[in-house]
Parts: structure tokens; C-alpha cells; sequence
């Protein structure tokens, strides 16, 4: 059944007038039998008998008894049926308590739980039909299909919903079909993605016909001043800011020019913020940008992966996830398009539709600074690409690099 579509559904047919009229049809059919017999009979419907002895006399003819028909018993109509009642084209009398969850800002990939209250403030009982959720992003709790709310009661809605890994604002919501009512109740979520320094916009969008140069506002959540060590690995263009004189702040605005800051037409696909801060080092932003959408036969379910700042002579690993691999297949290898960073295959396992793929990555032993490397995903018959990112900087490190 659809959410927002029911089909219409015929009245249903009267059941008593069909029954009478078939009792009454037997009834004539009955009657117009017995009218028809050539002979006499007792009026209780017996056998003819044969005429008297008796003489009779001339020119009188004997009379001749007509039946009569036998008393027609009319059964009675079984109980007609309520009509079937079509949907009300309307919303149900259900408040949402409360009517949105907002789950704020939150860490990338973090999940969060909510609660919503569904008040039935009519006067009859209602009963929920099905629940669905409009993006994998977002489970349920328990199965509240043919669950009934009676009159001034409720039910407890519980779900949870996961972040994506990049930085930007996320809605989701639920669907909830009440029996006898059209228009579906709708439980909005939304939350937003961000690590203790943001940026907003979250991305760059640079795609043909959108302008190649604007503003980025760079800000710690908590308030607190920072320093922006390098943006894309190049020293930063910030407004009305000096690093030589003026002391940090808690908000930058970040000038940005496409021709000037990448490569002629060409851009990663998330451009890296380097910041002096212990819990959040890096941030990125997504570049909307012809040469940044990559087709490939795999599909990945997320393209950002980050292993933030390691000191040198770690092995970070990442979990990269690929959804629907063809049966049969399976990820054998990976390779690094760096010559920076070694890529090696620690392990793969399959669940569901999911393949989860983790990675091991050795940067060179001299190597320090903002690592920005493509990472092969080799199957049995297919390749896909994605970019990892991070920072490496000498043991016992702390705030910016070079500094």
C-alpha cells in the first residue's frame, strides 16, 4: 500500500435486498407449480384423490376444489453489513510530541536516539497501518504496524538517526499512515554535521556557470580562538586578518579564488583546512566541481575518509564501506596512487548488501605534512577510486606545522 495513495474501493453490495428478492422469486415459482395440476387435492397440498361414486346430477357439473398455495415461510435477512467507508482525505487527529527532532550538531558518523509521542486527540481508537523511515540514514524501534492509540492515549515513536561523515546539515524523516485517513503524519529529524571547527557554506560549489571566487566563514563552535595553519596546503587568504600582528581569533573568512587556489580546471574533491586545534586539526570542504565527480563501476557509501593527524611512523587504518559488490566478487587488493603512502588490504567482510574494507596506510618514513592520496579498490572483475586524507607531523608535535 502506498503512503500517500489509497485505491478507491467500491461500495459494498447489499446483501438483505439480494436475499429477499431470491425468497420471493422461489415463492412464485412455488405458487404458479401448484395452480397448474388438473386434478383435486386437499387444501394441505396432498396427492389428488379420485372422484366420488356418487351420482351426480344432470346438467350440474362437480364442483372443482382448487388448492390453495401452501404458505410461504420467509426467512429472515442475515444482518446487512456497514458500508465500506472510504478514507478521510485528511490528517489524522494525532498531535507529534514534539514535532520535530532536532538532534543539533553533531560528529560525523555519530548516531543519536529520539522519542516522539503520538497523542490521539480524537474520539475514537486509531490505528497506525505502518511506519517507514525515508532514507537508510534512519532506524526504527519497536514495530508499531497495527498498533492501536485509544482516545486521549499515546505511543512512544523510537528511532535513531546516523550522521553522514561530512560536515553540512542533514534532514530525514518518518512516515506514519493512520487506518482510515488518507494523508500521512510526517515525523521530521534533522541534525547537523560538524567537527569543533566549522565552515559554512560546507562546500564549494563550482560546477560551469556558478561563480569562481566567494567567502567561507570559519569558526570554533565553542568560541575559543584558533589558528589556521594552511588551507589546501598553501598559506591561507584570510580577510581583514594578519598572522604577523593580530592574535587569534574564534572566526575567520576564508577568500577563496578556484583559478588561483587549484589547478587549472581541476580540484580534489575536498579541499583541507589545517588548524592548531588538538580535537580538530582538519576540516574539509566538499568542491562541487566537474573533475570531482569520478564515475566508477563500485559504489562506495561515502567518499570522505580521513585518519586526522598521526605522528610519524604510524599505520593508520581506515574502513571503507561498498554496497552491492556482484555476487561472486569480492574486494582481492588495494593499491595507493601516492607514491607517499603505502595502501594494503587488512581485511574484507561481507554483511548484507555491505562490504566492509578496511585499510592499512604506511606514509614514507620521512614524510610530513598534509597527505592526500587515492586509494584502488580491485575486485575480481572492477576498480574504484577514493580519497584519503591526513596529517603526519613529528612526534610530540602540537599546533601548527612549520611553527
Amino acid at each position: 500500500m502506498m503512503l500517500d495513495q489509497f485505491a478507491t474501493r467500491p461500495a459494498a453490495p447489499s446483501r438483505r435486498s439480494a436475499s429477499i428478492s431470491m425468497g420471493l422469486l422461489a415463492a412464485a415459482i412455488s405458487v404458479s407449480g401448484l395452480l397448474t395440476l388438473g386434478s383435486c387435492g386437499k387444501g394441505d397440498g396432498a396427492a389428488p384423490q379420485p372422484a366420488s361414486s356418487a351420482a351426480t346430477p344432470a346438467g350440474t357439473s362437480a364442483p372443482v376444489a382448487i388448492p390453495s398455495a401452501p404458505a410461504v415461510t420467509q426467512q429472515a435477512a442475515p444482518a446487512e453489513p456497514p458500508a465500506s467507508e472510504e478514507p478521510k482525505d485528511e490528517l489524522p487527529p494525532i498531535t507529534l510530541d514534539p514535532p520535530m527532532l532536532d538532534f543539533g550538531i553533531v560528529k560525523p558518523s555519530e548516531t543519536k536516539e529520539g522519542v516522539v509521542k503520538l497523542v490521539n486527540n480524537g474520539t475514537k481508537e486509531l490505528e497506525i497501518l505502518t511506519v517507514q523511515p525515508s532514507c537508510k540514514c534512519t532506524t526504527l524501534g519497536d514495530d508499531l504496524s497495527g498498533k492501536k492509540i485509544p482516545p486521549g492515549g499515546f505511543v512512544e515513536l523510537k528511532t535513531a538517526m546516523k550522521a553522514q561523515s561530512a560536515p553540512g546539515g542533514k534532514r530525514a524523516d518518518i512516515k506514519i499512515l493512520i487506518d482510515g485517513y488518507s494523508q500521512v503524519l510526517v515525523v521530521q529529524m534533522k541534525n547537523e554535521v560538524s567537527l569543533p571547527i566549522r565552515v559554512s557554506p560546507s562546500y564549494l560549489n563550482v560546477v560551469e556557470g556558478n561563480p569562481k571566487t566567494g567567502r567561507t566563514v570559519i569558526e570554533s563552535i565553542d568560541g575559543k580562538p584558533f589558528s589556521i595553519c594552511a588551507v589546501g596546503g598553501k598559506k591561507p587568504n584570510l580577510v581583514g586578518f594578519d598572522p604577523a600582528k593580530d592574535a587569534p581569533r574564534n572566526q575567520y573568512l576564508l577568500e577563496w579564488d578556484f583559478n588561483r587556489d587549484f589547478e587549472p580546471n581541476k580540484a580534489p574533491r575536498y579541499w583541507v583546512i589545517e588548524t592548531d586545534r588538538e580535537d580538530s586539526p582538519l576540516v574539509d570542504l566538499f568542491v562541487r566541481h566537474e573533475s570531482t565527480v569520478k564515475l566508477t563501476p563500485l559504489r562506495f557509501t561515502d567518499y570522505r575518509h580521513t585518519f586526522g593527524r598521526v605522528e610519524q611512523g604510524a599505520n593508520p587504518e581506515v574502513v571503507v564501506e561498498l554496497s552491492k559488490i556482484p555476487e561472486g566478487q569480492r574486494v582481492v587488493t588495494v593499491a595507493s596512487t601516492s607514491s607517499s603512502v603505502k595502501a594494503e588490504l587488512v581485511s574484507s567482510e561481507v554483511e548484507g548488501e555491505i562490504t566492509r574494507v578496511k585499510v592499512r596506510l604506511t606514509p614514507n618514513a620521512d614524510f610530513t605534512g598534509l597527505l592526500y592520496a587515492g586509494v584502488v579498490f580491485y575486485t575480481n572483475s572492477q576498480q574504484g577510486e577514493i580519497a584519503i586524507w591526513g596529517q603526519v607531523v613529528p612526534k610530540g608535535h602540537a599546533g601548527c606545522l612549520g611553527r
